[in-house]
């Protein structure tokens, strides 16, 4: 009975080994960032590179008026994000909030800012920065907007 026992738990740790061996699935994928986009949109993108960054914007934190060189698509991860855009309702204020996600074009002047009490992170994927190019440039105001 003991020898039964012994060759049991034997084949049981075998088993049990060569699942852990087992070779890795070809492809695994893990979300980092999911967001809905509620808009549709079509990009154009040039040759370039293709930059993931993850941001954290602190309480009061402010990117300042800016453009992109390349297309950006958003995920907000937590916090809400403050958007001034001169191209949507006549640059009034829209949030970003945690699970959403927007696209601001390339060379688009825009401003994103945290008005709130705890840290914004997000995810930011920049699609085709020209050689040489920025992925964030400094722009002035638009006088269509007040913030």
């Amino acid at each position: 009975m003991k020898i039964t026992l012994v060759a049991v738990a034997a084949v049981a740790a075998l088993v049990v080994t060569g699942s852990a061996l087992a070779a890795k699935p070809p492809i695994f994928a893990q979300a980092r960032a999911v967001g809905t986009i509620t808009t549709p949109f079509t990009l154009s993108v040039k040759p370039g590179a293709t930059v993931l960054d993850r941001i954290t914007i602190q309480p009061g934190g402010n990117f300042g008026w800016h453009t992109h060189g390349a297309p950006v698509a958003v995920v907000v991860t937590s916090g809400t994000l403050t958007v001034f855009d001169p191209t949507v309702a006549s640059c009034s204020p829209f949030t970003v909030s945690r699970g959403q996600s927007f696209i601001e074009p390339a060379n688009h002047v825009h401003l994103a800012r945290n008005d709130g009490t705890k840290a914004v992170t997000l995810y930011a994927m920049y699609i085709g920065i020209p050689k040489g190019a920025q992925a964030n440039n400094a722009a002035p105001q638009p006088s269509s907007c007040s913030t």
